[in-house]
């Protein structure tokens, strides 16, 4: 029946309330750099994938003129007619991988719910 006088009321841990807030304390900044340096080795072990870049392709001449007008109208409809095509490409070889559209998936769902929060 040893814990019994930690139940005990009216008498703090350790017989001080200053020396029990100072045991807290420090409990708590144990568990913060206890978390900090697991975090740290997490990040050292456990680095992020470096994504793959596609290799920039030659100029696609299977486009038609017609084809290349269109792109520019809708581009200069949509982004407005101070925007610059630098380069259009019929490649379907580099499709996304499924992590990528996952990605893209949870940031227009993440968008989507703080554009609908209220500001105050």
């Amino acid at each position: 029946m040893h814990i019994i006088f930690l139940a005990e009321t009216g008498r703090p841990l350790f017989g001080s309330m200053w020396l029990a807030s100072l045991v807290v304390a420090a409990a708590i900044a144990f568990l913060l750099v206890a978390v900090a340096l697991v975090g740290r080795w997490l990040a050292a072990t456990h680095p992020d994938p470096v994504p793959v870049m596609a290799p920039p392709t030659p100029p696609d001449s299977r486009l038609s003129p017609e084809i290349l007008a269109i792109i520019a109208c809708a581009v200069n409809v949509t982004l407005g007619s101070r925007t610059q095509i630098t380069a259009v490409s019929l490649s379907t070889a580099h499709a996304p991988s499924v992590e990528a559209l996952m990605l893209q998936w949870s940031l227009e769902g993440r968008r989507q719910i703080y554009t609908s929060h209220k500001v105050r």
